[in-house]
């Protein structure tokens, strides 16, 4: 993943929603820098990604070495809107967390839950990131309901705003 804000000097077009997510997986991984929680094989710290996971290369022969991406943190864009003219662009994100735990009491939640809190926290007394976006509220979560141990998930959804596009000036003096 690029720097937000090399990405910003090159693109050289103003804050779009992908620098938007950047910047916002920059500030995540500042704010765990120096937590570790429960993955395979031990304590390790939160891994983060971009949208998506990447494409497995074999088949799950890592699943539970050190090598699994758990814990792991995913942030997803889902989609935007830009209202009006004279309107910021409001962009949509999920946020997946994943934890592991083999433990027979099934605790592996507790360390989403404190990874849930900890963003929660920080993004309701700092709302604003990058130079350029604010979160909105609401702000929600949600837990995962479905058996999936030993791995555990949760969820944050939260609306970003970013600077959008105004209309080329040389049309309006047109008019």
């Amino acid at each position: 993943m690029r720097d937000y804000l090399t990405s910003v000097e090159q693109a050289n077009i103003g804050r779009t929603p992908e620098l938007c997510q950047d910047a916002l997986i920059e500030m995540l991984k500042e704010l765990f820098k120096d937590r570790k929680f429960i993955g395979q094989q031990g304590k390790k710290p939160l891994t983060f990604y971009k949208q998506d996971l990447p494409v497995p290369e074999d088949n799950d022969v890592d699943a539970d070495t050190n090598d699994a991406p758990a814990p792991y943190i995913v942030v997803q864009m889902t989609g935007g809107q830009i209202k009006d003219d004279d309107s910021p662009q409001i962009v949509d994100f999920s946020i997946i967390i994943c934890c592991y735990d083999t433990g027979k009491a099934r605790e592996g939640y507790f360390d989403v839950v404190n990874i849930k809190e900890t963003i929660i926290q920080q993004i309701c007394t700092h709302p604003y990131f990058g130079g350029a976006f604010t979160i909105l509220k609401p702000v929600t979560w949600a837990m995962q309901v479905d058996d999936t141990a030993p791995y555990y998930f949760g969820a944050v959804t939260l609306i970003c705003t970013a600077p959008a596009m105004t209309q080329d000036t040389a049309l309006s003096e047109l008019l």
